[in-house]
């Protein structure tokens, strides 16, 4: 006889997170069950517990050009500003005005303050406020009690975080080893080259899951089905590290790197090699020796996803040339768009009353395994006993 694991119901979901404990991937580790999914209660939570105190990617330094730029993005429905002050030092806050709520800045461009534009309060780019018409006859008004509401920002590379917590770690203490795994690509020279948001009607963890394991590529991904076997894997502290060795005389853009198109100083495994890498929350990329594919995944609802692709090459003419970008583009874009039309089917039937938890591969989800664990540490650590 078969034993189901039945779905909690909607008021027994807290009493799940109360009630979990970690599982082992080769013998007991299940899918998440259908609410993580499709909960607004848990996205609220997921804002709180997740994207409230995690450092999370929100662009790439080369949006922001010198003392007085900026750009805005909103993260899982948070509404943040990034900008250089005066010194270019960078700072975040939240892209909300003291008064009532309106908007500091949109979009991106150059300013000597942020002005909302609702009533236009204005802050200088320490985040200090300045300007408000209009107010004279307010007394006992505090100017330092409504600057603007700050974040923590940090980098890595060319890559920019933040933290809405104040009593976060740095995030090198997120980051642990990747930076000097990574070391040798030195990103930070790399030239931005390309940038599309994709949109799916999925929720945002589907879409990391499926980043965070092989197994779904010899069947989504035909292309890919030739390298299934002699693919590794690893997944550890925050991070899924996956690494495909290519065919030499394949023949595709996987394995051709004319002159003056790849980075030098790597070593023989990443010259023949791509690695996908995900790291907790929002933030993966694929590398390969001539280009890479850098993800902000950016949950916008409870199945509504969007993602972000930024394409970096090495900055050399030969590499940025539209003869080399467009065969690359147009195949990872083939790709991404086998996963986009999947995936809105997956999310259609975890919402469904005849969905299941299922047992996780433990050769092939170890990544998901790893990334489904971390969502529930962080989410029970928010409900009280």
């Amino acid at each position: 006889m078969v034993t189901v694991e039945t779905q909690p119901r909607q008021a027994d979901i807290y009493d799940w997170l109360r009630d979990w404990q970690p599982r082992s991937l080769s013998q007991s580790a299940l899918t998440l069950p259908s609410e993580f999914y499709s909960s607004a209660e848990l996205y609220r939570l997921e804002q709180q517990q997740i994207f409230g105190k995690y450092w999370y990617y929100v662009g790439h330094l080369s949006q922001l050009h010198g003392p007085g730029s900026y750009f805005t993005v909103d993260i899982a429905e948070q509404p943040l500003v990034i900008v250089q002050d005066k010194a270019g030092t960078l700072r975040g806050f939240f892209n909300i005005c003291t008064h009532r709520a309106g908007p500091v800045a949109l979009d991106s461009g150059q300013c000597k303050r942020l002005t909302c534009l609702y009533h236009a309060w204005s802050f200088d780019l320490e985040g200090n406020l300045r300007g408000l018409p209009d107010m004279e006859a307010a007394e006992n008004f505090d100017r330092a009690e409504h600057a603007l509401t700050p974040v923590k920002v940090e980098t890595w590379g060319p890559f920019i975080f933040v933290n809405l917590d104040p009593e976060s770690d740095p995030l090198a203490v997120q980051m642990g080893e990747l930076p000097e795994m990574m070391q040798r690509y030195q990103l930070q020279t790399w030239h931005r080259a390309h940038s599309v948001d994709y949109w799916t009607d999925t929720n945002w963890k589907l879409y990391v899951e499926n980043n965070t394991e092989s197994y779904h590529e010899p069947t989504v991904h035909p292309i890919l089905a030739k390298y299934y076997r002699q693919v590794t894997a690893e997944a550890r502290y925050h991070y899924y590290l996956q690494y495909t060795p290519v065919l030499p005389d394949s023949g595709e853009v996987l394995s051709v790197y004319p002159e003056g198109t790849f980075q030098p100083g790597l070593n023989e495994k990443e010259m023949t090699g791509v690695s996908t890498v995900s790291f907790f929350p929002n933030f993966a990329w694929i590398i390969a020796p001539n280009c890479a594919i850098i993800y902000l995944i950016d949950p916008q609802g409870p199945s509504r996803t969007r993602v972000r692709w930024d394409w970096l090459v090495p900055d050399q003419p030969a590499a940025k040339s539209a003869e080399n970008l467009e065969p690359l583009i147009q195949f990872y874009d083939d790709i991404q768009k086998e996963d986009l039309t999947l995936l809105p089917e997956i999310q259609k039937r975890v919402q469904s009353i005849g969905y299941r938890p299922g047992r996780l591969s433990p050769r092939r989800e170890m990544g998901t395994h790893l990334f489904q664990e971390l969502i529930v540490r962080a989410l029970a650590a928010g409900v009280s006993p």
